[in-house]
């Protein structure tokens, strides 16, 4: 073999690919030895692993004698990770504890999926990097089921190739996030007191534990004393009664410390406009409640308390009002749209969704209440998609608008975080939280986790929590987030323009009060005995009807008084133009299936959008660059609906 075989071809900087030959060696890892082996004699540890064994991570400690160690583990498993370690018992999570405390022991996780295994090995006199197939796991190290492979070199300290590995380590740690770091800072708050109890606490889950809820329990009362219809003087000042547990005690406190509340005892002093503002300030919405035994919204805005359920103003009022709405709504005719009707019945869908947005938990305790455990999921959650310059963002600031009142901008979407969307839920409000440009690819697992848990592991019934509106450009959705969501497609582009940025300006300068009216007539339609629970819109539909019929003015031909789904399928209009007009779709059908195979220029990627478009009743897999479908029936008769109408006699004459 030639000497310079492990050179390798440059870097852009000049550092070569592999080290000198003579420092590169190769393991196979066949038995547990040849996994110590490798990370015998060495006191520090960096790593990049998929998974990682709790006990392993204490063993580097404990019987290697390493005296630091940095874990960036490949998937945001944090909730899975915190259910190990409480089937563990309390004294592993206390040992992990201790080492985040003293800075010995830092577990990152990432914010989307990485396969990297990577370890640098540290001592006074060299480094060992490896590059290898094994995950730090008890598995890998017994090496009983599993064989890995390993590239390994010992490097001085400041060669090209170390610190290149080095710097590549540090950017894989770009936009991660400390896990159990919310445990040390607990534990660090406590001052050596009820350690334990705060870990047993943390174990059993960030949101169904007995510190959380209690903490949720008092700043829920909190928010309803800052609303109450008492607290319209800007030196309104309020007393709420801290928590018995001294570490939701210390919670309480540590949220309530920016507005220097007057503390004695186990009550606290607040100043109602300062609270408002703070949460305004902190989460980026305002506190919202809703008062169905008053039949009541109020709302807490820049230091102040506004009511937004009244009774419908006279008829002339309201027309003017719904034709605002209407004029807005028509600008999509200004853009460009393949189906203006369409594009228009979306947007008023969305609209609505919006509206009945700050009605979610009322919507979910009528649901609960009727189907009880059968069914523990609330409302799907608004899914606005559409690529740039389609109108979303300006969308969601016109209808915050008609909500609040205010000018309000929606969340960016490098907002949607776990803390972020926790702790909007934890003070009680109804405002939704709504997220505007979210990248998904960035966010997959917290997507996933939220979705999957927000309604039906962490809602709790004495604790409102808002409602999530989410907008994006991500058109692929994973099959579990279908019947989830309540997916909305704005289907048109605008071009900017003086006349275009004008008509916007006056629109937006109109004060519309009709979603206090619609709030109105909702409460009065949620004290029905019969309520539509499968539209979650049912009720929202109704009002609006009502203001029309009461208006005097006709409902638009646009209006949906069906979910949007039912009257459009976009996934069914998707595969019409791909079988019937574009013609790189061709289907083949058999007896007990059918086969699909797409046009050889289409990139896989867009064969995996139109896999996504498929409702979940047609049953399929896919193979290379085709599909085959299990439920050839439901396949032809959903595919047929998407067929082009035959053409009369005179269109086909004058074609």
């Amino acid at each position: 073999m030639p000497q310079n075989f492990f050179k390798g071809t440059p870097f852009s900087d000049g550092i070569g690919l592999f080290p000198d030959s003579d420092l590169l060696r190769t393991m196979i890892i066949a038995r547990r030895k040849d996994f110590e082996t490798l990370f015998e004699g060495f006191s520090s540890l960096k790593a990049i692993t998929y998974v990682a064994s709790p006990e392993l991570l204490l063993e580097f400690f404990d019987k290697r004698g390493y005296g630091e160690v940095e874990i960036l583990v490949g998937e945001n498993l944090s909730e899975p990770y915190r259910q190990t370690l409480a089937q563990k018992g309390p004294d592993v999570a206390t040992l992990l504890a201790e080492r985040v405390l003293d800075g010995t022991l830092r577990v990152w996780v990432p914010s989307r999926t990485i396969h990297t295994k990577l370890y640098l090995l540290g001592r006074p006199d060299m480094c060992r990097v490896i590059v290898t197939s094994a995950n730090l796991t008890e598995t890998a190290r017994s090496a009983k089921n599993q064989i890995n492979y390993a590239w390994y070199a010992d490097l001085p300290h400041g060669h090209p190739w170390l610190l290149k590995t080095e710097a590549d380590f540090s950017k894989h740690l770009e936009g991660c996030e400390l896990f159990m770091g919310d445990l040390a800072e607990l534990v660090k708050q406590g001052n050596g007191e009820n350690r334990k109890e705060i870990i047993e606490f943390w174990l059993k889950g960030t949101t169904a534990n007995e510190l959380e809820n209690e903490t949720k329990k008092v700043l829920n009362q909190i928010t309803l004393q800052a609303l109450s219809p008492q607290q319209f003087s800007q030196e309104a000042v309020f007393t709420v009664t801290l928590p018995d547990a001294p570490a939701a005690r210390r919670e309480i406190e540590r949220y309530l410390a920016p507005l220097n509340p007057s503390i004695t005892g186990r009550e606290a002093r607040l100043n109602a406009p300062g609270f408002i503002r703070y949460v305004q300030d902190s989460q980026g919405i305002p506190l919202l409640r809703v008062d169905r035994e008053k039949k009541e919204l109020r709302i807490g805005f820049n230091g102040t308390v506004e009511p937004l359920a009244q009774t419908p103003a006279e008829p002339a009022v309201v027309a003017k009002s719904l034709e605002h709405i209407e004029e807005y709504i028509s600008m999509v005719e200004e853009g460009q749209s393949p189906d203006p009707r369409f594009a228009k019945t979306s947007m008023f869908e969305a609209l609505l969704a919006l509206f009945c947005a700050p009605f979610a938990n009322e919507y979910l305790k009528a649901k609960r209440s009727h189907y009880g455990a059968i069914d523990s999921r609330g409302p799907r959650f608004l899914y606005i998609y559409g690529p740039s310059q389609n109108g979303k963002s300006t969308f969601l600031r016109f209808v915050l608008k008609l909500i609040s009142g205010h000018s309000l901008e929606p969340l960016n979407g490098g907002d949607f975080t776990k803390r972020k969307i926790l702790g909007a839920a934890s003070i009680g409000t109804a405002f939704p939280l709504v997220f505007d440009d979210l990248v998904l690819s960035q966010r997959w697992g917290l997507f996933e986790e939220t979705l999957k848990s927000y309604w039906e592991i962490w809602w709790r019934p004495d604790c409102p929590a808002p409602q999530i509106v989410i907008a994006s450009n991500m058109f692929a959705l994973r099959e579990w987030a279908k019947s989830r969501i309540k997916r909305v497609d704005f289907d048109v582009h605008f071009a900017a323009t003086g006349a275009g940025k004008e008509k916007l300006a006056r629109l937006f300068a109109f004060e519309n009060r009709l979603f206090t009216w619609f709030s109105r007539l909702y409460l009065d339609y949620l004290e029905e005995p019969k309520v539509r629970l499968e539209d979650e819109l049912d009720l929202g539909r109704k009002a609006l009807s009502a203001l029309y019929q009461h208006s005097g003015r006709a409902l638009p031909d646009y209006f949906p008084a069906e979910p949007i789904e039912k009257l459009y399928d976009p996934g069914q209009r998707a595969w019409g133009d791909l079988v019937y007009r574009l013609k790189k779709g061709r289907i083949g059908w058999e007896g007990d299936r059918a086969s699909v195979s797409f046009a050889d220029d289409l990139q896989y990627y867009e064969i995996k959008e139109y896999e996504s478009y498929l409702p979940q009743t047609i049953k399929h897999r896919r193979r290379g660059k085709a599909l085959v479908i299990e439920s050839p029936k439901e396949f032809r008769a959903w595919l047929k609906l998407a067929a082009p109408k035959p053409r009369g006699l005179f269109e086909r004459i004058f074609k």
